[in-house]
Parts: structure tokens; sequence; C-alpha cells
């Protein structure tokens, strides 16, 4: 195994995975690469596994990677059948089936910014690899399945830092680290969540319904609204759902930002309570349609379009936020709002 994954590094090291290093186009490139750089893209990841697999140098990098991945779904393959089983019938993860295709996307357009310089990741992949396989051991002795279910996106960035080197993880570490979002949290965790998360919702969408003059007496979750008609806030609708879908979003938008590390951090933390104000404007608005209107436009699709709905408040709720805080940034250090634009504009040009 050792001498397998010396001899695919020094390979590794030796070749170009991009055609703008090849010999041939190294003949033509002070006549093209400017012309290249503005009129071009780089490669997609077929285009580079295609032109890989045409070279013995790179069949070499090419069938050791997926022997590597192959490995990894033979070791991780029940809990890949338990993603599969939960996204399919749990509501609350439906979503898991759009991460891996989303996570794809990702990694395209980061192997769209160029060629990535060789410098050797072997010690960290072998690590990052025996820390999966460890991580899945271990629950064998502690069965803590959400142990076992992180040491998969850990392996799959051990086999990239192998292949493609420190460098190369770099590149792809957050469309690896966006699986993260596909894996579903262990029932005793999620339901320590959601409790209390339900109770807040019942609490502010009562209050609110009282505001805008529709009494309510709240017992726990169940809501009781004028002439009798009562509205069960059920765990469905503690917001974890939005919640966790919500986060995913906003960590997509806040990577492609371009912006420092403390403002994506800042639009990571407040995107939690912007989606819990989307989600409890949505108890109140099923409230005024179950008093004002009627009960039957509070369910089934009707419902659920109203969560779309919501979804894209609080998407709205986020673009005014940033638009605030670019704002203030721009009034309070006028200086910085510049380099952070100019380092905004950098990274979206390369």
């Amino acid at each position: 195994m050792t001498a397998v994954v010396n001899d695919l590094e020094s390979r590794r090291e030796t070749l170009d995975i991009h055609p703008e290093s090849s010999p041939e186009s190294r003949a033509i490139r002070p006549q093209t690469q400017t012309r290249a750089k503005t009129t071009s893209r780089g490669e997609s990841i077929v285009e580079s596994f295609a032109r890989l697999a045409r070279t013995g140098e790179g069949r070499m990098i090419l069938i050791g990677g997926l022997a590597c991945v192959g490995v990894l779904a033979a070791i991780f393959e029940s809990n890949i059948r338990h993603f599969v089983f939960v996204w399919s019938t749990d509501e609350n993860y439906s979503h898991g089936f759009l991460v891996p295709l989303l996570s794809l996307y990702f990694a395209n357009e980061a192997a769209r910014r160029g060629p990535i310089a060789p410098r050797s990741g072997v010690a960290l992949g072998v690590s990052l690899i025996g820390a999966s396989v460890l991580g899945k051991l271990a629950t064998i002795v502690v069965p803590i399945g959400i142990v076992s279910d992180l040491s998969l996106p850990i392996g799959l960035a051990g086999v990239c830092s192998l292949l493609l080197g420190i460098d190369g993880l770099k590149r792809f570490g957050f469309a690896i680290g966006f699986l993260a979002f596909m894996i579903p949290l262990p029932i005793a965790l999620y339901t320590k969540i959601a409790a209390p998360l339900q109770l807040l919702v019942s609490e502010s969408a009562s209050v609110l319904l009282g505001a805008i003059g529709i009494p309510v007496l709240r017992e726990g979750n169940l809501m009781t609204l004028p002439g009798g008609t009562k509205m069960f806030v059920a765990e469905a609708c503690s917001g974890m759902r939005q919640l966790t879908g919500f986060l995913a979003l906003t960590c997509a938008i806040a990577y492609y930002s371009g912006r420092s590390i403390w403002y994506r951090s800042f639009l990571m933390i407040t995107s939690i309570p912007v989606a819990m104000i989307a989600n409890i404007v949505r108890v109140v608005i099923t409230g005024v349609i179950m008093h004002r209107i009627d009960p039957r436009y509070a369910s089934g699709s009707w419902h659920t379009a109203e969560g779309l709905f919501m979804l894209a408040f609080g998407l709205w709720l986020l673009w005014s936020e940033r638009l605030v805080v670019d704002s203030l940034i721009g009034m309070l250090l006028p200086s910085s709002n510049a380099v952070e634009k100019g380092v905004r504009v950098r990274t979206v040009a390369s």
C-alpha cells in the first residue's frame, strides 16, 4: 500500500493536470496565454479526467483515486444506505439528495480555477484516511452513528490530499466539507434541539397573533384560536427543517461572497435567527389563514407552498442584512470596504 502511494505521489508531482502546462501548449504559450486567461475558463472535472485517461501517468492517478474511493464506499456502505433511507423517509432530511449534487458543482467550479501546484500531501492524506477508518471502527465499541457518518467526508478529504496534495485539499476542501449537511443528526440530539425551538415558536407566534388582534389561548405547543379552532405547532414546525436547508444555502452564499473570514462567519451565525424569524412568521400566517379564511388552506400543498415562500422570505432577509452590513462597513471603515471589494473582485476573476 505504501509503495503504491509513493508511486502515485511521484507520478502526480511530475504530471500537469491542465493542458496549459503540457509540452504542446508550452510551445505556443507566448502567443496564446493572455488570450486564454481572458476568454476561457479552466477545465471541468470531466474534461480533466478525460485528458488524464489519455496518458499512462494519468491513468495511474485515475485508477488510484477510483480505487481509494471504491474502498471507502465499501467500508462506509452501511452509512450510505442509512443516508438514502433517512433522506427518503424523513422530510427533515429530504434535502440530503441535493447536497452531493451541489458538492459536485462546487468541486467542478473549483477545478475551473486553474492548475494546482504540486505539493506533497501524502502524510496528511494517510493521516486523514486512517482517522476516517478509526472513526468507523470506533462505532463498533461505542455505537455513536454520527461519528461514523462524519468519518466518510474525512476519508474523502484524505483521498484528495493523497492524490492532489495539500493545495488540492485547500482547493476542494469546501466542496468536501459541504457534504456535512447531508448527514442526519442523531434522534436524541435532534429532539433536544427541536423541543426548545418548538416551544419558542409557539410562544412567539401567540404573542404576535395577539398583537394583530387574534387572541390565542396557548397550552404548551397547542394554540386555540377564537371559535375553538386549534392549531398545534408540531415538531416539524419547530424550524429545524428550514434551519438546516437555510444554513446550507447561507454557507454557499458566504463562501462565494469572496469576503473575509469574519464576514462569512457573521453571515453564518446570523442566518440562525433569520431562519427562526422566517419560521415564526410562517406560523403566524398559518394562524391568520386558519382564523380569517379557512383552515383547509393551512394544510397539504398550501402549507408546503407557504414553507417555500418563507424560505424565499428568509433569503430576502439575509440579502437585506448584507446590504445593511455593507453600508455600515462603508461608513465606519471606508478603507476596509475598498479592500474587501478588491478581494471580492480578484476572487471572482480567478
